[in-house]
């Protein structure tokens, strides 16, 4: 899908060099902005997605590495610091 547009894309911008380029430039902007990807889209919500985030944080034992790589973190800058 993505060849057959450039493709497409790379051959409309060589037939600009010729005759009538507003023709061509604006076949080739409508062949760009027709190439649609298909997506489904499902209504989300911010709220719920970050808690579903935190918890699997949280759960899974996350929340640990990032305290301990936070002191640890903190400890070799007060070392290294002059």
């Amino acid at each position: 899908m993505v060849l057959n547009l450039i493709q497409e894309a790379t051959a409309g911008l060589a037939a600009l060099t010729g005759g009538s380029e507003s023709v061509q430039l604006f076949v080739l902007k409508t062949l760009w902005n027709g190439a649609v990807l298909a997506q489904q889209v499902s209504q989300t919500t911010l709220f719920s997605d970050v808690q579903k985030f935190w918890n699997n944080f949280i759960q899974s034992g996350q929340i640990w590495a990032l305290i301990i790589g936070i002191v640890i973190g903190y400890g070799i800058r007060n070392i290294t610091a002059s």
